[in-house]
């Protein structure tokens, strides 16, 4: 009752606000992050001149050269089809928490190739991605087939799937054909796997930036149009609104849950793909941690509140504030405070989605009373 009398005293210019489209919120969401991040700034910045120009780099610093801008788009590519991964399953009701696992074993499956594979230019860097999609698509099958025919909870089959791949990959690139230990890392990739750059590292000289970006926002632009335009996009969409509705209509839910998880973990391996392909690759490192990419990738969906065309945005706004953490610690600051940042908008957007949808149910509710009443006093008539 208590909640219900708050949203009744909401102003009616604030419940517009809230009841619009969602790019308002995201907006608000990241000033109020930020401003957040500047008063913690101000707090252990030996002046308030250090703490502004501290939050002036963070927010900057990625666009302070057409090479760190390159940087900026190249590191975007990968954190851009994770985003879309986590959004995917996110619309057909689905939580999907591994897509770290299967960016790893989508990027093990890439290395592989990329490393033992012999094939021709222009070929080999697309049998390389080949293999990510089609490795972490069997990755996202294992919980979306455990989810629609067991129905066991798909947050934590992907957990476990998680850890599941940390070690298959550890073990997998032990290989000594893969493997070299004087790097302790992965060889490097052949020029053949790499990633085309197609003259857009003369467009950002100095940088590292490839094809990969223009890949992450096609990709984009795709699964934006399969969610909206076709019949399979209704359907997940249909099933991720309500499940029993959809088999009254006809939709066969269990399918369209193992084809969501798979797409979903097949965007997050080609998402790897990006990561470890071009010409200055990540390293994969045979240590016991868990990809933190594919987390990253649940902030931007978030921020991006799933769709597909913001998650563009939303990858490159989290790319930026990245590169611009790095410059940050020249002023005293640690890097983590991006964190706080990406941590308050993404519970701002939560409050305000919260808030719309309830102002949105209590209309609803109005509205069909009114109807009701409406229609009861006809009839006494």
């Amino acid at each position: 009752m208590k909640f219900k009398s708050l949203l009744a005293k909401i102003p009616p210019i604030l419940k517009k606000f809230f009841l619009q489209s969602s790019l308002p919120n995201v907006v608000m969401a990241i000033g109020t992050g930020i401003f957040v991040g500047l008063i913690i700034m101000l707090f252990v910045a030996d002046s308030p001149g250090h703490a502004f120009t501290g939050m002036a780099k963070l927010l900057t610093g990625g666009l302070s050269s057409i090479q760190i801008i390159g940087n900026v788009l190249f590191s975007a590519a990968p954190l851009i089809l994770v985003g879309l991964a986590v959004a995917f399953a996110f619309k057909t009701g689905l939580f999907n928490i591994g897509a770290s696992g299967q960016f790893m074993i989508g990027g093990a499956a890439a290395l592989y190739v990329a490393n033992l594979v012999t094939a021709p230019v222009g070929i080999h860097f697309i049998l390389a991605m080949l293999a990510s999609i089609i490795a972490g698509g069997i990755w996202g099958f294992i919980p979306g087939f455990l989810k629609s025919k067991f129905n066991v909870n798909e947050v934590i089959t992907t957990i476990m799937m998680n850890y599941i791949a940390m070690y298959t990959v550890i073990m997998l690139v032990y290989n000594p054909a893969v493997y070299s230990s004087g790097i302790t890392a992965i060889n490097n990739v052949f020029p053949t796997a790499a990633i085309p750059r197609f003259g857009l590292d003369r467009l950002f000289p100095g940088s590292y930036i490839d094809m990969s970006i223009i890949i992450a926002i096609g990709v984009a632009i795709l699964v934006w149009f399969v969610l909206k335009k076709t019949t399979l996009g209704y359907q997940l969409t249909s099933v991720g609104l309500s499940k029993e509705g959809s088999k009254y209509a006809g939709i066969n839910v269990k399918r369209n849950i193992i084809v969501s998880m798979v797409i979903s973990g097949a965007l997050a391996g080609l998402a790897a793909a990006m990561n470890y392909l071009p010409f200055n690759p990540d390293v994969l490192r045979p240590d016991q941690k868990i990809s933190m990419v594919g987390f990253e990738g649940i902030s931007i969906a978030l921020i991006a509140q799933s769709n597909p065309i913001g998650i563009i945005f939303s990858g490159i706004f989290i790319s930026l504030i990245k590169k611009g953490s790095l410059f940050m610690q020249f002023y005293g600051f640690t890097k983590e405070i991006s964190g706080i940042i990406v941590a308050v908008i993404i519970y701002m957007i939560a409050i305000s989605s919260f808030i719309g949808n309830s102002l949105k149910s209590r209309r609803i509710k109005r509205e069909i009373l009114k109807k009701t009443e409406i229609e009861g006093e006809q009839t006494n008539v």
